[in-house]
Parts: structure tokens; sequence; C-alpha cells
């Protein structure tokens, strides 16, 4: 994209608001977590529900301000004719996009089916064509994710009861 005499890529762009929108959640965060879904209340023994999505918040904010540091850096060496500007910009729109997606999706789908549609997407959207791989990493992360998740971090996630009555067979609670 070009702004007046400066070549803004799309990389940046995403960067910085990536890495805007990690600061804002961060400082907004009350606002977006949810209490857990524990009879009468908290659990004494667990954790706060805000500290896991205040650490990956804060690895993002990081993340990303390492990355526009990086970005301008190598921006600044490179000539405005080596920019590419359409592939990356729909890319970076596209994976934009499936993150607003999957933030929209998981209340009414839960935690597992919106990662996995997610995961898929995202991995199509990077070059992945191998449906076994594709499957792997889209199924396997998820679960495992939610199994450390709510019960090594007695953090709750948003899942259907169906789901859950699922897990907690299987698991023999």
């Amino acid at each position: 994209m070009k702004i007046g005499r400066y070549v803004i890529e799309a990389d940046l762009l995403l960067g910085g608001l990536l890495f805007v929108l990690s600061c804002l959640s961060l400082v907004f965060i009350g606002s977006l977590v949810a209490e857990p879904k524990v009879l009468l209340g908290r659990s004494l023994t667990a954790i706060e529900p805000s500290l896991f999505p205040s650490l990956v918040l804060s690895g993002l904010a990081i993340l990303s301000a390492l990355f526009l540091v990086r970005t301008v850096r190598r921006s600044s060496k490179m000539k405005a004719e080596d920019s590419v500007e359409r592939p990356s910009l729909r890319r970076a729109l596209l994976l934009f996009a499936i993150m607003i997606a999957y933030a929209l999706a998981m209340k009414p789908f839960g935690f597992l089916i919106s990662t996995v549609l997610a995961l898929a997407s995202v991995s199509f959207l990077v070059g992945n064509r191998s449906p076994l791989q594709i499957a792997l990493i889209s199924i396997a992360s998820p679960v495992l994710l939610y199994l450390l998740a709510t019960r090594l971090l007695a953090v709750s996630l948003p899942e259907l009861s169906v789901i859950e009555f699922g897990y907690s067979r299987l698991l023999g609670e």
C-alpha cells in the first residue's frame, strides 16, 4: 500500500494491528474473560481465569513489537519496487478474517470445533495441502490444549455440553 511517498507493507500493517489489539486486550482483560463454570462460584485452588489469556496476550504483544522492529529495519534496506503488495496483503486480510471468524465462532461452537476449523483454515492459507497433515494438526492440537488447559491449569474454556460430557466419560469423571 502506498501512502504519499511511503510504501507500507501488508506485514507491517498486520503486525501493527496485532500489537495494538493485544495491548488493548491486556488493558481490558477484566471485561474480556468470563468467570469459570464452577458450582458455587470460583474454585479456591484454581488459578486466576485471566492469567493464561494475559500471558498469551503479553507474548503476542512482545512478538508483534519484535516483528515490527524487524520489518521496519528490513524495509529500510529494501527498495520500494522489491515489495510484494497484492498477495501478501490478501493473505494478511484472509488471516485477519479467519481470526475474527474464530473469535465469533468460539461461543456458539465451543473451543474444540472453532479451533479445529481455524487451524485447518490457517494451515491451508499458509500452503499446506496435505489432508493428513491438516487433519493431524487441526485435531490433535486443540484436543491436547483443551485437556491441558482444563485439567492441568484448571482454566475454563467455552465448550459445547456434548463435548464436555464426552470428555468426562472418556476420562472417567
